[in-house]
């Protein structure tokens, strides 16, 4: 009898704690909702691995911990939030005690294959454990980010000074070992570049499909900088079945301010691409430039960085960080609508008409009706009340509707992982 009264009692204060109650402020924007669930993360507030895509697996989702102040992964139940594994590795000294970053995960069958700086390394999705990590001795292929025909291909970055000389290019990751195998020199122009810079330029990009037949890579480089710390990002497109270039060295931007921001995007034969406060659309099988968006609104500079686009809903969005979210036609450039917006640049999600997005500013979670930018939610961590600097770190995840039910937004503050019910 009492192991059923104590049984009921937990039941309640779950089912309480579960509950949907939420506050609006005057405007109608839901400014307080009760998590589904929370989840201990992490032992202290110090940086941890940043997620800039949802990670799905096996009704499981990966969110970024830090234990004994060394970055981790987690795979939490995306129904309660109960820890099915924890991935934390000594991966290099001088990473340790310091943040890591999955902006561009991939998933291959059940393996999480990721890389940042000085490593690459393969985590099975369903144990936590890892399948093979592979180091280098200078900085390493830096985007991850196209995975096609069970092949990973990858651009560089080169340096003056690199103790490896490893030329500027595309590369393919072997599947077996983690190692980048060279396959393609680009051409960098060093005319009037700055000596002192140490910087040999970059492969940024590398897209990979399908042609007529044959398989097709659409390159972004960006050149060494110029005085001023101006850089020239030109795009290429390479025949990789018949070894031969299409096109070589179409100028993307003038000059911008910096490389490529965030990860390119491709609608259709078009790619997408931001740097600085501008961002372009091309035909990837002609380097056609097709439209370009400076976004020049609010207080800051065009200088600024953009986030990666996001796409949906035939609409592309772009948070600038003259504080704004704007969204555009894909296909001509034209503002469909903007919304002013307190913070940074930030990652971007999207579910069922809704873009969810971390405010840089006040760290607080954004939701805006994709259809005009109607601002639907700005809810403040729970874990300000523990402590100040607790704030939503930028992390969002979406997780799709299961048996008729809504689907579910999960994000991080640095001490704990908190799921809500989408809005709808």
């Amino acid at each position: 009898m009492r192991k059923l009264l104590i049984f009921s009692l937990v039941l309640i204060f779950f089912n309480l704690s579960c509950s949907k109650n939420s506050t609006t402020d005057s405007t109608g924007t839901i400014i307080k909702l009760t998590p589904l669930w929370s989840a201990f993360t992490s032992d202290r507030l110090i940086g941890g691995t940043s997620i800039k895509e949802t990670i799905l697996y096996d009704n499981g989702i990966v969110v970024s911990s830090n234990q004994n102040y060394e970055s981790a992964l987690l795979m939490l139940d995306v129904n309660t939030g109960i820890k099915k594994w924890m991935w934390q590795e000594n991966l290099l000294t001088y990473t340790r005690a310091t943040s890591f970053s999955l902006d561009f995960p991939i998933i291959s069958g059940g393996n999480l294959i990721c890389n940042q700086l000085y490593f690459n390394v393969n985590i099975d999705l369903k144990t936590g454990k890892t399948v093979w990590k592979n180091e280098f001795i200078e900085y390493s292929y830096d985007k991850l980010n196209n995975f096609f025909n069970s092949t990973i291909y990858c651009g560089n970055q080169g340096f003056y000074n690199s103790y490896t000389k490893k030329p500027v290019g595309v590369y393919v990751l072997n599947m077996k070992t983690g190692t980048p195998e060279f396959i393609l020199p680009v051409k960098i122009d060093t005319t009037n570049t700055l000596s002192d810079s140490g910087y040999s330029g970059e492969t940024s990009c590398v897209y990979p499909f399908i042609n007529n037949q044959d398989t097709l890579l659409s390159l972004i480089v960006t050149d060494p900088p110029m005085s001023g710390y101006k850089y020239r990002l030109t795009t290429s497109l390479y025949n990789a079945s018949k070894h031969t270039w299409i096109y070589e060295r179409i100028p993307l931007f003038n000059v911008s301010n910096e490389g490529v921001s965030g990860k390119p995007i491709v609608f259709g034969n078009n790619l997408y691409v931001c740097s600085a406060g501008e961002s372009v659309c091309f035909n990837m099988l002609t380097g056609e430039r097709k439209w370009a968006t400076n976004f020049t609104d609010g207080n800051r500079a065009n200088s600024f960085s953009i986030s990666t686009p996001l796409l949906a809903d035939n609409k592309i969005f772009f948070q600038n960080e003259n504080s704004y979210l704007y969204c555009l036609d894909p296909n001509t450039g034209a503002t469909i609508w903007k919304q002013s917006f307190f913070g940074s640049r930030a990652h971007m999600a999207y579910l069922n008409g809704i873009v969810y997005v971390i405010s840089g500013g006040d760290g607080e979670l954004y939701a805006f009706d994709a259809s005009n930018g109607n601002k639907l939610w700005a809810i403040p961590s729970p874990d300000l009340n523990t402590n100040s600097s607790a704030i939503f770190d930028g992390y969002v995840g979406v997780v799709p509707p299961q048996n008729g039910q809504k689907g579910k937004i999960v994000v991080t503050t640095g001490l704990n992982a908190y799921c809500y019910e989408a809005y709808k």
